[in-house]
């Protein structure tokens, strides 16, 4: 009696097919999605404790963040990474800073602690500024850090999609959140929105 081999059909290895690919449209988007989710709580959790830094500050000097109490970058050792990542002065209007005219440092947060290389993200914190004058008020920049993505296409794709899922993540818990071409703006007020 001869034996027959019996092997799938072309149809049957298209209809295999299909439904492999149509599985993989519907989880790829949902793992990537998880995936940038992950890469922005390590961000969320570094913007914690920028927030528990600029209250100590606030407690320290007596002063509410905002026009009395503006905070920009450290001017200076730009390029040192365990340098002190903030600076502030006590204003007065008219006057500009008091207090020997200068700006101090804010201890608690070094500049490397807000950038993000491995994402291809970096921070800045502000307030007195536009959009966070008001008393309490502080702004946190997430942005493309050009130094590492340029050149690297799909860093800059990851990076654009980390800060995506931080706005995503954080807007609930801000005043006003912004996004632009290469960033996103996250407002906040100490006391709650």
């Amino acid at each position: 009696m001869p034996s027959f081999q019996r092997g799938f059909t072309l149809i049957e290895l298209m209809i295999v097919v299909s439904i492999i690919g149509i599985l993989a449209s519907i989880a790829l988007p949902s793992y990537q999605a998880y995936v940038y989710r992950a890469k922005a709580s390590e961000i969320i959790l570094e913007m914690d404790k920028i927030k528990n830094v600029l209250s100590g500050l606030q407690a320290e000097t007596g002063n509410t963040l905002g026009n009395r109490l503006p905070i920009f970058d450290n001017p200076n050792s730009r390029q040192d990474m365990t340098a002190p990542a903030l600076a502030y002065c006590v204003s007065v209007p008219g006057r500009g800073c008091i207090g020997g005219g200068g700006v101090t440092t804010i201890s608690g947060l070094a500049r490397g602690e807000l950038s993000f290389k491995h994402f291809g993200v970096k921070l800045t914190i502000s307030s007195g500024h536009m959009n966070a004058s008001e008393p309490g008020q502080y702004k946190i920049s997430v942005y493309d850090d050009t130094s590492v993505t340029n050149g690297n296409p799909a860093l800059k794709t990851a990076a654009r999609q980390t800060m995506l899922a931080v706005h995503h993540v954080m807007q609930p818990h801000t005043y006003r959140a912004t996004i632009g071409q290469s960033d996103v703006y996250l407002y906040f007020n100490l006391n709650g929105k």
